[in-house]
């Protein structure tokens, strides 16, 4: 391609854009023009119209490519505010292949947000059940009640409006805005900076302060004037499904001609990635309690877990094998003296950096209270997804379940 000062160039050193701010001129755009070999490459020259078409070009790119290739998601089909919102919260830290059944199952029990608002926590959480991050559920209904209440349940239409929700941070606020309302608000989550690190050749840790601004400002200034949300949507399913971490699939990338990684190379270089923090092996034991068709819950009231229901157990010391530990445990902390059977399950899961294996076995009362400040409930089975259980409960329940 014969682009050597042209758009498809410039494009790819928008990263060195600059915002002129001069009293006499406004805001003139200004863009660094690499020029050929033995000139000058530290030259800056006011060049917009060069700048407004290279920008019109990716943006033209990126939005032919959505039109044909983005996801089909459910919320998408009507990309109304609350559906937008909700799976935006429910996207946090969960991979949508995982969240769509989830979403879908929430838009039957809550189908909007006066029923969100109106309905209690426990049904809450019950529904996000197995999502993980309980928080989210209690921030999303805590700005339910907001918006039905306080605001007459009319939804915010400005960033500062949803920044004053709880749990909604300004790629949640921008995302609603761009895709439910069409506003020119920017997005950049992890597939977005992704993208730009690549594209643009941004190198350092994506989350310090400084490249953060940097990556806000770049998603800033290529906003098209229509078709936002499209635009933003783009960009996060480029990263998703194309841009990927590990494996880049430039071949299917419609901006790989301004990408500037790929052009030098090093489009496994980009982003840098961080170490990642030690893994943690967990191990845990739990007791499976039965009474015919009822099993025993007991409530554990903290703000990570989200007032779940959970099996009673707690976790093995180094070394020690997870039937003493159990017995130990339930002695402790709910003074229940247990017979542990045989191991009906073993399963794994992982929070955060933590890798836990929780070992559950078939447990016979000898006897003790049901003393101390924990809330607990015998619960029948075939009910138990009507209260919210933590992700573990529902991998053992399976093993129930096939044993009939």
């Amino acid at each position: 391609m014969q682009h050597g000062n042209g758009t498809v160039m410039v494009a790819r050193h928008l990263c060195k854009l600059l915002i002129v701010k001069d009293m006499e001129h406004d805001c003139r755009v200004c863009c660094l023009v690499v020029m050929p070999d033995g000139e000058n490459r530290d030259k800056y020259v006011d060049n917009k119209s060069r700048y407004d078409q290279a920008v019109n070009e990716l943006q033209n790119k990126l939005l032919t490519w959505y039109r044909e290739h983005g996801r089909s998601l459910p919320w998408r089909d009507r990309p109304e505010p609350y559906r937008v919102w909700v799976s935006e919260l429910m996207l946090q830290q969960t991979q949508v292949k995982t969240v769509i059944p989830h979403f879908q199952r929430f838009m039957e029990c809550f189908p909007d947000v006066q029923t969100l608002a109106n309905s209690n926590e426990q049904k809450v959480l019950a529904a996000w059940s197995s999502l993980g991050y309980y928080r989210r559920a209690k921030f999303l209904h805590s700005a339910a009640r907001i918006i039905v209440d306080e605001r007459g349940g009319k939804w915010p239409r400005d960033i500062e409006g949803w920044l004053s929700l709880p749990g909604v941070g300004r790629y949640t606020a921008g995302a609603v805005l761009s895709i439910a309302f069409g506003k020119r608000v920017p997005v950049v989550d992890g597939n977005v900076a992704r993208v730009f690190s690549r594209l643009f050749q941004i190198s350092g840790d994506l989350r310090k302060a400084g490249t953060v601004r940097q990556l806000w400002e770049l998603a800033e200034s290529i906003l098209p004037t229509d078709s936002v949300g499209e635009f933003n949507q783009a960009l996060m399913d480029l990263g998703a499904i194309v841009c990927k971490p590990r494996g880049p699939n430039c071949s299917e990338c419609p901006v790989s001609t301004e990408c500037g990684a790929r052009e030098a190379g090093r489009q496994k270089e980009f982003p840098a990635l961080s170490k990642r923090p030690r893994t943690v092996p967990v191990c845990l034991a739990a007791a499976v309690v039965r009474d015919r068709s009822r099993l025993l819950l007991y409530q554990r009231n903290t703000s990570v877990m989200g007032d779940l229901w959970e099996l009673p157990g707690g976790e093995c010391k180094p070394e020690e094998e997870p039937r003493d530990a159990l017995v130990r445990e339930v002695r402790a902390r709910y003074g229940l003296k247990i017979r542990p059977g045989r191991e009906l399950a073993r399963v794994k899961h992982s929070i955060m950096n933590q890798r836990i294996t929780l070992h559950a076995f078939a447990v016979g009362l000898v006897g003790g209270p049901f003393r101390g400040t924990t809330p607990y409930r015998w619960v029948e089975i075939e009910n138990i997804q009507a209260i919210p259980v933590s992700s573990m409960v529902t991998k053992v329940l399976r093993y129930l379940d096939d044993e009939g």
